[in-house]
């Protein structure tokens, strides 16, 4: 039987007041793909007790392994913020007691985004410590096989790591709405729209004033709010934001300048698929993606959007662009929209990672 972690995320949610954090839809998404095609959830929560004793792990681990049967396989969506030690046993009890398989669901491998602060953190605890960077190689070497974003990813963590189990590319994220009906084409406008992290996208103060954005996020700085090209929109839950998008292209980029692509996530763009690709492209918007970002190819070759060097390429592109060369990219946006709305990239990679482990001949 296939098993998927499922995180107490309503609970952590409660920390934020207005709940519009995006940081656990993709795993709540996840879960739901995975059940979807008959895995059980395996239900892990979130709280952190440096000293927990072991007799109390212990029974909280014969809790949460109830339902788990000899050779099953769980797929471990991580990174996991909990103390590292729990997952370390979790992962050995399903392997030794069980002989089962852990495959590890690589949201994020903080390391290869966040390089200088892993490179500093130098003496806390791999397993103790809830946000300790020196976990990262110690645990994922431990998982079976691990599915990753894409092949550039696949690449990094073979750097990484000297993992010897398959490493699975997957694509991009799912993005589930709330009713699984086929989006409305959304409406040409010549305008691009954002949605993210404003405060540390800080190109977007920089942009030229023929520009047209509508920005979705956190309340931006007074500057951002002053520009007359930049439409705040306000700030929504990852599951009520699509519904506030009418149309144009949607923007996937991360830089610390408008003139040049620069930053620590700048660099992990050559590796990720971002999460804001998948909610642009399942409301069948066209996006636009810094070229050497590693899903341009996978756009470009869907003919989903483009791929371009520098933002200052994006405008022209969209002040010739016409309505009826909008909407003849649409029926390549619906296929992809309905495969991204309904998991069909999540799926695969995880039919392929769990065959990997579990045949003992296969292509992995």
């Amino acid at each position: 039987m296939l098993w998927v972690s499922r995180g107490n995320y309503t609970a952590v949610k409660g920390g934020d007041a207005s709940n519009r954090t995006a940081m656990y839809k993709a795993r709540e998404d996840y879960t739901a793909d995975l059940m979807a095609m008959g895995a059980q959830p395996l239900d892990i929560y979130f709280y952190y007790w440096r000293d927990e004793p072991d007799a109390n792990l212990s029974g909280r681990l014969d809790g949460m392994l109830a339902g788990f049967k000899p050779n099953d396989t769980l797929i471990l969506q991580v990174p996991f913020f909990i103390r590292p030690l729990n997952l370390k046993r979790l992962i050995e009890q399903i392997q030794g007691a069980y002989g089962g398989k852990v495959i590890g669901l690589v949201h994020d491998y903080y390391p290869l985004w966040n390089v200088e602060k892993a490179k500093a953190d130098t003496d806390s605890d791999p397993w103790l410590d809830e946000y300790s960077y020196r976990t990262y190689p110690a645990l994922f070497s431990m998982f079976d096989a691990l599915i990753v974003h894409g092949e550039n990813y696949k690449e990094a963590m073979k750097k990484e790591l000297d993992f010897k189990g398959p490493i699975i590319p997957q694509g991009p994220f799912s993005y589930r709405f709330i009713e699984d009906d086929d989006p409305v084409p959304p409406k040409f406008h010549k305008k691009i729209v954002f949605a993210g992290n404003i405060n540390n996208s800080k190109y977007l103060s920089q942009v030229p004033e023929h520009w047209h954005l509508d920005v979705f996020g956190g309340q931006p700085h007074q500057e951002l709010l002053d520009r007359e090209n930049i439409n705040y929109k306000g700030s929504f839950t990852p599951t009520e934001l699509p519904n506030h998008f009418d149309g144009g292209f949607g923007l996937v980029w991360d830089s610390d300048s408008f003139d040049e692509v620069i930053g620590e996530s700048a660099e992990y763009n050559r590796l990720c698929y971002e999460h804001k690709l998948s909610l642009y492209l399942a409301k069948r918007m066209p996006v636009f993606i810094w070229k050497h970002a590693a899903a341009a190819n996978w756009v470009t070759e869907n003919h989903v959007g483009f791929a371009v060097e520098n933002l200052a390429d994006i405008w022209p592109i969209i002040e010739n662009f016409t309505e009826d060369q909008y909407n003849a990219m649409q029926p390549n946006l619906a296929r992809v929209s309905k495969l991204i709305r309904n998991g069909v990239f999540a799926k695969h990679a995880a039919l392929d990672a769990l065959l990997a482990v579990n045949e003992p001949y296969n292509k992995w």
